[in-house]
């Protein structure tokens, strides 16, 4: 069962999955600009897509740009993301570049998690313990843009995470065939009820696995990702048109649960 975590004020874990919108600017200025559509959109989270940003090397503008984009989220829980080539995202970058931007931002204050691939980096439990005594929380990530792995593999994986000391675990993966689809939500449903008491975050990518995106209130999946614009992996919803759905799906939940107790 599922132990919720504080990200602010907002209680990851519990409830209806939280709505997370990528930035995915090139500048600051353009960041700045994502960030205000993410909270005008009343998204629950952030997620600053670093692997995007044209001064990824700099610390100083990372954090200055951290600062600025806090600023106009004015509480909104931020996460901050280096996604790799390895891992279908922009960085080509040194596992010792990488683990030096992710500090910076951790060491910043702003950045209220950080991503950390745990797969494709060296030394991945050691960064996320040094990212968390910097005060931020840790989300171990794995990202397959290719295809998915048998039940038994991602469960594995999984479990992989879940021992890495990360606060929560997340895991994409890009369907083949809808068993595919299926199998990345029936093992998030295992991890969240048999493995884990850590939030788990989980989606198949692209318009096959869709369903994954609206349906974690049924499977486990404590977040999903929407856009205000430009989106940050194939498959995501403008955030309007997903939260439609999500509502929607529970009341249907809401409402069979009326109906099973009337039955009884």
């Amino acid at each position: 069962m599922t132990k919720p975590i504080m990200i602010r004020n907002l209680s990851l874990g519990d409830g209806t999955p939280k709505i997370c919108v990528p930035l995915t600017g090139d500048t600051c200025e353009a960041l700045c600009r994502e960030a205000e559509k993410a909270k005008a959109a009343s998204a629950d989270m952030a997620e600053w897509r670093a692997d995007f940003f044209q001064y990824l090397s700099d610390e100083e503008k990372i954090k200055e740009t951290l600062k600025e984009i806090a600023g106009i989220l004015s509480g909104i829980p931020l996460l901050f993301t280096v996604r790799t080539k390895e891992e279908g995202g922009q960085a080509e970058i040194t596992p010792e570049e990488y683990r030096k931007v992710n500090l910076a931002a951790a060491e910043s204050g702003l950045a209220d998690l950080v991503d950390v691939e745990i797969f494709s980096q060296e030394n991945p439990l050691e960064l996320i313990g040094a990212i968390q005594e910097k005060g931020a929380k840790v989300i171990a990530s794995s990202h397959d843009f290719q295809k998915t792995d048998d039940r038994e593999i991602l469960l594995k994986r999984f479990q992989e995470m879940d021992r890495s000391g990360a606060d929560v675990l997340k895991m994409a993966v890009m369907p083949e065939e809808f068993d595919d689809v299926a199998a990345i939500m029936q093992v998030t449903s295992e991890m969240v009820h048999k493995y884990t008491d850590k939030p788990v975050i989980s989606m198949a990518m692209g318009g096959l696995g869709s369903i994954s995106r609206i349906a974690g209130e049924n499977f486990g999946s404590a977040v999903t990702f929407a856009t205000t614009g430009a989106s940050s992996a194939p498959g995501q919803f403008p955030i309007q048109e997903l939260r439609t759905m999500m509502k929607a799906l529970h009341q249907k939940n809401i409402n069979g649960k009326k109906e099973e107790k009337n039955l009884l």
